[in-house]
């Protein structure tokens, strides 16, 4: 018997597992396809604090602050940020930085061009910069969590597949997997992103979301930028630095009905009009040369918010849900909330416009 059973080993579960373990309970993560081995591997890995609400200011805000205090160095590098549009487009980002107290510098085209040499601006575009934002390698991030979790006692299931709760009329009693075993704890998260859908439906459960596969890329460009990571509100591309690599896309994405972690190459128009525009951005050492495609699958919901909250119905699961394209920097942060609710009773009243019941539905059965 568990305290706590983590479902899914992307970064929302691998930071609700280490912030149980860090609160002495005995916990258990599950996932058929290992630590970070579904979307979060497959994720651009940018973490930056400019964003439209205050709320996901304050998330990712909490996350960064939490991959700098548990991950080392070597999954993450501060290259600040960077968002270029014209001021009308970048204004609602700003306000939600001021009223979160973030400091953010305004810079003209002239002052981009000064402190990075290698970008191109039209004079009426202006750049707003963070400097606390990183860069992260998801894959290394992955590693890191993994080794972290066992040290602090972590059980970590791999190779089998959660495929249903067991649920009374009012909790979770156990999960069933795929190797005929049953895991029993006192609570239970459920943070298996795209896979969601499928558990809930098999309990008896039915949740509103949508799912879409993006597209990113790794491309080599012969030598390393001192530049910060940055996103094009005007041309709808953002890039971030590794090494001599930039990692990123366009934000341009595919519905589907079932999650896409292949290796099939994302439309050819994708590729060209992301390279297109970051060449139009940015002056290069050499033209860009692709070494890595990823697919990632990402959930939505139908206003864009999140699912965080226990789920309706019962007393002892927690649901993390419908992250969209920012679930890498919304995850760490609402694992580590969510473990603290249940086990510190702390509120979530502020987190109130994320609540599940918005997006359940109940299977007749369930409601016998």
């Amino acid at each position: 018997m568990y305290d706590l059973a983590v479902l899914g080993g992307g970064v929302v579960g691998c930071f609700s597992a280490l912030r149980a373990a860090e609160l002495g309970l005995r916990t258990i993560l599950i996932d058929e396809r290992g630590v970070f081995g579904g979307a979060s591997a497959r994720s651009a890995g940018v973490f930056t604090v400019q964003l439209d609400t205050p709320l996901d200011v304050e998330l990712t805000a909490k996350s960064i602050e939490l991959v700098k205090r548990y991950i080392a160095g070597r999954a993450w590098k501060e290259t600040g940020f960077l968002q270029i549009g014209k001021e009308h487009a970048l204004r609602e980002s700003m306000e939600s930085l001021e009223k979160c107290g973030i400091r953010y510098e305004v810079l003209d085209s002239e002052e981009i061009a000064d402190r990075w040499p290698e970008f191109v601006v039209e004079p009426e575009l202006i750049g707003v910069y963070t400097q606390p934002d990183l860069s992260v390698e998801p894959k290394i991030l992955g590693r890191e969590l993994r080794g972290i979790l066992v040290e602090k006692g972590v059980k970590v299931i791999e190779g089998v597949r959660a495929t249903k709760l067991d649920v009374t009329s009012s909790e979770a009693t156990a999960v069933a997997l795929s190797d005929g075993l049953r895991i029993a704890a006192s609570y239970f998260i459920l943070a298996t992103g795209p896979w969601t859908r499928e558990i809930l439906h098999n309990s008896q459960m039915e949740v509103e979301t949508f799912l879409l596969t993006c597209f990113a890329y790794r491309v080599n460009l012969g030598q390393e930028l001192n530049i910060p990571s940055f996103s094009d509100e005007y041309l709808h591309t953002y890039w971030r630095p590794w090494g001599a690599t930039l990692v990123g896309g366009r934000y341009d994405a595919e519905f589907a009905e079932t999650p896409d972690i292949s290796d099939a190459q994302p439309p050819s128009r994708s590729l060209r009009l992301a390279l297109k525009f970051l060449l139009r951005r940015l002056k290069t050492p050499s033209p860009p040369e692709l070494v890595e495609y990823m697919r990632g699958p990402c959930t939505f919901t139908g206003n864009g918010m999140p699912i965080f909250g226990p789920i309706p119905c019962l007393n002892n699961a927690f649901i993390i849900d419908g992250l969209g394209g920012y679930g890498l920097m919304r995850g760490p942060a609402l694992g580590y909330l969510a473990v603290d609710a249940i086990v510190l009773n702390r509120e979530l009243d502020k987190y109130s416009v994320y609540s599940p019941l918005r997006a359940f539905r109940w299977n007749k059965k369930m409601l016998l």
